[in-house]
Protein backbone atom coordinates (compact mmCIF):
# COMPACT_ATOMS: atom_id res chain seq x y z
CA UNK A 1 0.00 0.00 0.00
CA UNK A 2 1.22 3.50 -1.19
CA UNK A 3 1.16 6.17 1.41
CA UNK A 4 1.70 10.34 0.80
CA UNK A 5 3.56 12.16 3.24
CA UNK A 6 1.68 14.90 4.70
CA UNK A 7 4.29 17.05 4.58
CA UNK A 8 6.46 17.23 1.71
CA UNK A 9 3.74 15.01 -0.62
CA UNK A 10 5.93 12.39 -1.47
CA UNK A 11 4.70 8.45 -2.12
CA UNK A 12 6.50 6.36 0.87
CA UNK A 13 5.71 2.85 1.95
CA UNK A 14 6.46 3.17 5.68
CA UNK A 15 5.60 6.16 8.09
CA UNK A 16 5.71 7.52 11.32
CA UNK A 17 3.80 9.49 12.57
CA UNK A 18 4.89 13.04 14.52
CA UNK A 19 3.43 13.06 18.01
CA UNK A 20 3.45 17.11 18.11
CA UNK A 21 1.09 17.58 15.06
CA UNK A 22 -0.44 14.18 14.08
CA UNK A 23 0.67 14.44 10.60
CA UNK A 24 1.64 10.82 8.94
CA UNK A 25 5.46 11.91 7.58
CA UNK A 26 8.63 10.13 5.81
CA UNK A 27 11.94 9.30 7.04
CA UNK A 28 13.25 12.72 5.47
CA UNK A 29 10.71 15.09 7.24
CA UNK A 30 11.92 13.42 10.43
CA UNK A 31 14.29 15.33 12.16
CA UNK A 32 14.74 13.56 15.41
CA UNK A 33 13.18 10.66 17.38
CA UNK A 34 14.13 8.71 20.54
CA UNK A 35 12.61 6.07 23.25
CA UNK A 36 10.86 7.58 26.26
CA UNK A 37 10.24 4.49 28.09
CA UNK A 38 10.20 1.06 26.91
CA UNK A 39 6.85 1.33 25.49
CA UNK A 40 6.77 5.18 24.03
CA UNK A 41 8.72 6.28 21.04
CA UNK A 42 8.26 10.02 20.52
CA UNK A 43 8.94 11.32 16.90
CA UNK A 44 9.33 14.72 15.97
CA UNK A 45 8.98 16.62 12.47
CA UNK A 46 10.99 19.52 11.27
CA UNK A 47 7.78 21.92 11.32
CA UNK A 48 7.16 20.83 14.86
CA UNK A 49 11.01 21.38 15.50
CA UNK A 50 10.97 25.25 15.16
CA UNK A 51 8.18 25.56 17.62
CA UNK A 52 9.70 26.29 20.75
CA UNK A 53 7.03 24.65 22.94
CA UNK A 54 7.08 22.06 21.12
CA UNK A 55 10.71 21.03 20.91
CA UNK A 56 10.98 21.79 25.13
CA UNK A 57 8.25 18.82 25.44
CA UNK A 58 10.20 16.81 22.93
CA UNK A 59 13.85 17.26 24.89
CA UNK A 60 11.99 16.95 28.47
CA UNK A 61 10.31 13.33 27.02
CA UNK A 62 7.50 14.37 27.33
CA UNK A 63 4.03 14.03 25.14
CA UNK A 64 1.96 17.21 24.37
CA UNK A 65 -1.74 17.02 25.96
CA UNK A 66 -4.60 16.16 24.05
CA UNK A 67 -7.49 18.07 24.09
CA UNK A 68 -10.80 16.06 23.91
CA UNK A 69 -13.91 18.09 22.83
CA UNK A 70 -16.75 17.40 25.01
CA UNK A 71 -19.84 17.24 22.90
Amino acid sequence: MVYTCERCKREIYRYDVCNYCGRKICNSCIKSSQTSTKTVHLVICKDCWTNIEKRKMYKHKQLPVQITAKT
